[in-house]
């Protein structure tokens, strides 16, 4: 065990939104001490997000709450498509059908994941990881308490946190400390910690309002999220929070900041709806989007994540979701190196490999802001005659195609890989993983097989005629940044490349090979190599690095897995992957992963 510091807890957290409470939550799902501080009470005036990924449902799942988030309260027949529309009661444009939270019939079994998407807003999203952290024996919530300040050693956190009630102050030693608390992040401007990227993209605003009427009246059938287009351009979107009568108008608004009076937001209120009908302003949030990303992550034991280190539009949905990913790839790193079976320069890792991963999303949603704005100006868009048909047909059928790249993107959800990591060992160059087509299985399209062996399924169908509609027909954007290719953000293929998310197999039982990812490192391997693979076993008791063998002759594993020995993380990406592994080479591929220097004892 390492030589701790005496502290009050391990991990002091800081911010009680969805990444903060994923943090604490997992920090005590591992057994060590987490207080996690919130300035305010905890309830969700207006949701901010409303959207649960892939990437996240898994994590859900290894904690054992996906039952709770399918059950949130968000009405399960719902249908989710995206809407293209002029008024709720004038032109649509133009749809993307799903037919429910989990996307629907496209995503069927088999695919790339046990778990689909899920619509479970914010509102209902944060109690369920409430919930989570709270069920967990070492993990403190207190809300109404506020950071005051905090100093830093080399091994630990002095704060004082403030009850917002009583003003009472106390001082909290920790040994880490977790900056959690937003985009305005108290902890990232104590630490001086710049940001860089596009800065403000636009001075928006958030409504929610009550329309009892909306749902059976409105001329337009049922969508999810509607983005409205006037002979301007896109102006507006609209999204169904409750599935039942509360709405989110979103003013996307411009460049220059806009204050607008209540009389504005019920003008807009109105003209989105199309004709008259009653409703109720629930609230009215200003609100800055931006494109910025933390230069450091780290300052000492220190650490921010989530919106504090990267604020993101939300066209992609990828904040709160790649800020919980910066959680679960934080967590174990901590775990390693409180419990003694990792080295302090394992945490060095943690920028190296999230920050990129910041990087990439922030600048997708940019881009997806550029699309959705894509329309510009149309002046005969409402006009009643056949130009005006022809302009809303051609209007929709380009916008349509544009905006395909947003809806479809498991590439930046998936297929993240922390190349260049230094607790990820690349291939050798001597080594050439590959797989052959598997034998012929009788079975009839399109349960079938590429030459390289990739099952085909009806979501990869499903992606690849949307890529294809997309590229055809889509608006070509003029960006002043090179983008990611098309196909890179809207095709996803697992891998076992080193750095990658593991592959999801369904096992015969019914479980994936992600549920054998979570407690410590495990090797995943073929019968052929269990000699090997127990020389990682014998390694790992040696240095105190909890790892399991787990031995799979499903063809459709050895498929995906590819190599005969593969080393999957904590957090479930591959460390490693070889043929063979002697007991000398076995520990020092530990010692590498888990960043324990030559010579150091663990």
């Amino acid at each position: 065990m390492t030589n701790k510091p005496n502290v009050d807890v391990d991990v002091l957290v800081i911010g009680g939104g969805p990444v903060g409470l994923s943090l604490a939550g997992d920090i005590g799902w591992r057994g060590l001490r987490a207080l996690l501080v919130e300035q305010t009470d905890g309830v969700i005036v207006q949701p901010k997000m409303d959207g649960v990924n892939v990437r996240t449902m898994e994590f859900c799942r290894r904690w054992g709450i996906t039952g709770n988030v399918r059950n949130c309260g968000y009405p399960k027949e719902y249908p989710q498509d995206m809407v293209y529309l002029t008024s709720f009661n004038g032109y649509e444009l133009g749809r993307e059908e799903f037919a429910t939270p989990s996307g629907g019939s496209e995503d069927a079994r088999p695919g790339i994941s046990p778990e689909t998407r899920f619509r479970c807003p914010q509102n209902l999203f944060d109690p369920i990881l409430i919930q989570f952290a709270r069920s967990q024996p070492t993990t403190e919530l207190r809300y109404r308490t506020r950071l005051v300040s905090f100093d830093a050693d080399v091994d630990s956190v002095n704060a004082v946190i403030e009850d917002c009630d009583s003003g009472a102050r106390k001082e909290v030693r920790a040994r880490y400390l977790v900056g959690c608390d937003g985009a305005a992040s108290t902890v990232r401007k104590q630490l001086a910690i710049p940001m860089s990227g596009l800065g403000t993209l636009t001075y928006s605003t958030n409504v929610l309002f009550r329309c009892a009427e909306l749902r059976e009246k409105a001329s337009v059938r049922l969508g999810y999220r509607y983005l409205f287009i006037g002979r301007e351009g896109t102006w507006a979107t609209v999204v169904a929070i409750d599935g039942g009568d509360i709405w989110r108008l979103s003013i996307i608004g411009t460049a220059e900041k806009v204050d607008y009076t209540e009389a504005d937001v019920r003008a807009a209120i109105e003209r989105v709806i199309g004709r008259p009908m009653a409703f109720s302003i629930l609230s009215i949030v200003p609100w800055v989007r931006r494109e910025l990303v933390a230069d450091r992550f780290r300052s000492g034991p220190v650490f921010i994540a989530g919106d504090a280190a990267h604020t993101t539009s939300p066209t992609g949905g990828f904040g709160m979701n790649i800020g919980i990913a910066d959680a679960v790839d934080l967590s174990w790193k901590i775990e390693g190196v409180l419990q003694g079976w990792a080295g302090e320069s394992l945490l060095d890792s943690y920028e190296i490999e999230r920050r990129p991963v910041a990087l990439r999303a922030v600048r997708e949603a940019s881009g997806n802001l550029r699309r959705t704005l894509s329309p510009g100006p149309n002046p005969r868009l409402l006009d009643e005659s056949f130009d005006g048909a022809l302009q809303r047909y051609e209007v929709g059928k380009r916008f349509s195609a544009t905006m395909l790249r947003e809806w479809y993107k498991q590439g930046i959800d998936l297929g993240y890989e922390y190349e260049g990591s230094p607790v990820v060992i690349p291939d050798a160059a001597t080594d050439d993983f590959r797989t052959a087509p598997p034998p012929d299985s009788g079975t009839t399209p399109p349960d079938g097989y590429l030459s390289d062996g990739q099952r085909v399924t009806p979501t990869m169908l499903r992606e690849w005629q949307r890529l294809g509609t997309h590229v055809a027909l889509g608006q070509k954007l003029d960006l002043p940044w090179e983008e990611i290719p098309a196909q890179q953000v809207m095709l996803y293929k697992q891998s076992s490349r080193p750095g990658a998310r593991a592959p999801h197999v369904r096992l015969e039982d019914g479980s994936s090979t992600l549920d054998w990812f979570g407690r410590g490192f495990v090797i995943v391997h073929a019968a052929g190599s269990a000699e090997e693979a127990n020389n990682f076993a014998v390694a790992a008791r040696a240095l105190e690095i909890p790892l399991q063998l787990r031995a799979s002759e499903l063809p459709v594993v050895r498929e995906l897995y590819i190599a005969p020995l593969v080393l999957v993380r904590p957090d479930g990406h591959v460390a490693w992957r070889g043929s063979t592994a002697d007991m000398a080479s076995a520990q020092a591929i530990l010692r590498r992963v888990t960043g324990i220097a030559s010579g150091e004892a663990a």
